[in-house]
């Protein structure tokens, strides 16, 4: 094996170091799947998987989010990723007020700049009001929505109000715009005239301000406000409805209040120089939602404060907040530094200095050891509704400190890819748990350190490279002496078929986690297929540490991806939950079916119950079955989830006479919406309690059926659970044989297992993966 390893290595170093590194990683870990027995084709098993649900990404979804799905190694290449995901227009513009620039060789009039920028705002506008549907965007009330937490619902309105190409098409207008008026202002430098006095005038895009070298108070209203010098304050309110709303402020200490938040409009503000504090009340800074917003501070030392939705934030458009140079500090309750929802692209980007970002968090409805800070290089999509965005944090230089609390430095939510580069200096990274590289529920997130003497901590864990249930998380540090602490799934971890990888490419590093061996490596199979859970690392100058206590290192840990990673393979825990005891309570009967599984959530999840909910759901399901589930939205994963749960609950503890009606109705549920897709929450239910056999073959007959991959797999679980005779039994293996030759892995391991409990053997199958052809691994006791 490591003579193939040195052989791909070797062929590595003739290509830039970046890509070297990149393509050294990749030999490494195809070497550590060869020495695990699984194949090359254990990177494939997201992708296999949620190509079989029957299903595409959920709308809206980004690109680069399925195909790092498919592709869990792309993930880690940053520099790719960011070129990909930040508009080229937005490129263009850092380039322009990044690069040197010279005094005109003649002086101008700044009222001459200002109308030609005027007339070409006046474009960008046309088009942005243009990619307005007929559906009205009650902007106000979102901006509000938005000053209180982070809604997602409201943006299933706004992407049907909207044309998302269209909104791009005139950002990127505005962008070119304000980048060519930058450039004219920057090359006229002391030579531009400026009036004495201030000038107010009307114009295509609303009221024009241009300012004095005097310290001045700007109130919100103005289209264009470009002002030379002196300490100036500006106040902010929300740029709705196809506005635009742009400052220009050349020199002095200014301050920023309000709020700037562009709902369905265009906002910037582009300060040259000064020690600048930027203080929000409401949202803004950088944020916008079906439009574009961009906050460029070119030089000083600048403080940044806001609540929600700040810093870099986007849902259905472009929000950034770019820093040039200066030691900045961030601050931000929850929803940004680099922060996207749907359709989004938020960016926070610092070009130089020792920075600190600190994000708090919206407090957490399972308590699971801090707030919801989605920050620092984060995104979210809705689950099951919509997909997300890209949220990016990049700091190119500078010693830099991040603190937040959960889904934060590199972390994605569903179909959503959430990103942090920091490209050089000796950082601090602190956080709780869903953070540090962490992609969750089919989503991509990545952090990566190209250099320094770094220390990462979580105070839980869950992160430092970890992909959770179908996602991709990965930790990448290049360079340094580093020192890595968590205290559970954690460090190159990951679960329910995810992908979670932590390669440190050098250094003398230190790895600390607590009691339990569910790090460094460790990942159980999941739906009766692989997870990936890979530390990659330097054997010979790493120190491990568990609980305190150093831990000696076998000589193939690392190669094994892992000191955790080289035990026999095991399975999750059933997903088979215990059902909750149910107090006496009086059912809620003014509570929807919807509503009452939405509030049960955290009570099956290990969180506060609702016994009111738990009453109402439990009789509507015993006895109103087929009426109920017609009532219940399809895709609000919510209430998919407890419905999952809570229908095989009340199957199980039903009375004869009530589990008679339910099977009754799940017959007919199948029978007349075969392809429903609450099919597999009625299979689940039939697990805990079967139907009598001649309603269970009608079902089954639907199951086998069913466009989803799963569905079919709990089907044929099912076939040989109730098979009490020989026929039965000859059919669950026909069935069974038949998996064998699918190009669903997880029907296929299904038919190997359900062969074995009937002591069959299985048939030869060419198409099953590397990891299937000796069979699936014994179910953890």
């Amino acid at each position: 094996m490591w003579a193939t390893v040195l052989l791909l290595v070797g062929a590595c170093t003739a290509l830039p170091v970046g890509e070297q590194r990149d393509a050294e990683l990749a030999a490494r870990v195809n070497a550590i799947f060869e020495r695990r027995g699984l194949g090359p084709d254990a990177l494939s098993v997201i992708d296999n998987i949620l190509r079989h649900e029957g299903t595409v990404p959920p709308p809206h979804s980004p690109s680069m989010a399925r195909e790092m799905l498919a592709r869990p190694l792309a993930a880690v290449n940053a520099g790719e990723s960011f070129d990909r995901a930040v508009p080229a227009a937005l490129r263009h513009f850092v380039e322009e007020i990044s690069a040197p620039h010279g005094g005109g060789a003649s002086s101008a009039s700044i009222e001459d700049l200002v109308k030609v920028y005027v007339a070409e705002l006046a474009v960008a506008q046309s088009a942005l009001r243009a990619a307005k549907k007929r559906a009205r965007i009650d902007a106000t009330a979102v901006a509000e929505q938005f000053g209180k937490t982070l809604p997602n619902v409201v943006l299933r309105e706004i992407a049907a109000a909207i044309e998302p190409a269209e909104v791009v098409h005139a950002g990127d207008l505005f962008l070119a715009a304000t980048a060519r008026f930058v450039r004219a202002l920057r090359a006229g430098g002391t030579r531009l005239r400026f009036p004495r006095k201030p000038l107010r005038f009307d114009s295509p895009i609303g009221l024009v301000v241009i300012g004095t070298h005097a310290n001045e108070t700007y109130e919100a209203g103005a289209a264009l406000i470009v002002d030379p010098g002196g300490k100036d304050r500006y106040e902010r309110a929300p740029v709705i409805g196809g506005a635009v709303s742009v400052i220009v402020d050349i020199e002095g200490d200014d301050r920023y209040t309000g709020s700037d938040l562009a709902v369905h409009g265009m906002s910037a503000i582009i300060d040259f120089s000064g020690n600048d504090r930027y203080e929000m009340s409401g949202p803004g800074l950088g944020a916008a939602i079906a439009g574009t917003a961009l906050l460029a501070d070119l030089s000083g030392d600048d403080v940044y404060e806001s609540p929600l939705f700040s810093q870099g934030a986007a849902a259905f458009g472009l929000g950034a907040l770019i820093d040039l140079s200066g030691n900045d500090s961030y601050r931000v309750h929850a929803g940004g530094q680099g922060f996207a929802m749907t359709g989004g692209v938020g960016l926070l980007w610092d070009r130089a200095g020792n920075d600190r970002y600190v994000a708090a968090g919206l407090e957490d409805a399972y308590k699971r050891g801090g707030g919801i800070s989605m920050a620092q290089g984060a995104a979210t999509g809705l689950r099951t509704m919509l997909g997300g965005g890209i949220g990016l944090l990049r700091d190119d230089s500078g010693d830099d400190s991040y603190d937040a609390e959960m889904y934060a430095q590199g972390a994605g939510y569903y179909y959503s890819v959430g990103l942090l580069w920091d490209r050089a200096g000796n950082d601090d990274y602190g956080a709780v748990r869903y953070a540090q590289g962490a992609g969750v529920h089919e989503a991509v997130g990545l952090l990566r350190d190209e250099s320094g003497d770094d220390r990462y901590a979580l105070s839980v864990g869950v992160g430092q490279g970890m992909g959770l249930d179908l996602a991709v998380g990965a930790l990448v540090d290049a360079k340094g002496n580093d020192s890595y602490q968590a205290d559970v799934i954690a460090q190159g971890a990951a679960t329910s078929n995810g992908f979670g990888l932590l390669f440190d490419a050098g250094g003398s590093d230190r790895w600390t986690t607590g009691h339990h061996p569910d790090s460094w490596g460790h990942a159980l199979w999941s739906r009766r297929l692989p997870t990936s859970g890979l530390l990659v690392y330097d054997p010979v100058l790493d120190v491990f540490a568990r609980a305190g206590d150093v831990l000696p290192q076998s000589r193939d840990a690392a190669a094994y991806g892992g000191p955790n990673a080289a035990a026999p393979p095991a399975h999750e825990a059933s997903g088979e939950r215990s059902c909750p005891p149910v107090e006496r309570a009086n059912a809620a009967d003014d509570l929807s079916t919807a509503e009452a599984l939405r509030r049960s959530g955290p009570g099956l999840a290990g969180g506060a119950a609702d016994p009111a909910a738990y009453a109402v759901i439990l009789r509507r399901l015993r006895t109103q079955l087929k009426a109920t589930l017609a009532e219940l939205p399809a895709d609000d994963f919510n209430v998919t989830w407890a419905l999952f749960h809570m229908l095989r609950c009340a199957l199980i503890g039903a009375t004869a006479d009530k589990a008679e009606g339910m099977w009754q109705d799940i017959e007919q549920v199948l029978a007349t919406q075969p392809e429903t897709s609450f099919a597999g929450a009625l299979a689940y239910a039939l697990r805990g309690r079967p139907a009598p056999a001649a309603v269970m073959e009608k079902v089954l007959a639907v199951l086998d059926s069913h466009p989803r991959c799963s569905v079919r797999a709990l089907s044929l679980s099912l076939r040989e659970r109730v098979a009490k005779d020989e026929t039965s039994r000859s059919r669950a293996a026909m069935a069974a044989q038949a998996a064998l030759r699918s190009p669903c892995w997880r029907l296929a391991a299904e038919g190997l297992v359900v062969l074995e409990r009937l002591g069959i053997a299985p048939e030869r199958a060419a198409g099953l993966p590397s990891f299937l052809r000796s069979g699936v691994p014994p179910e953890r006791k």
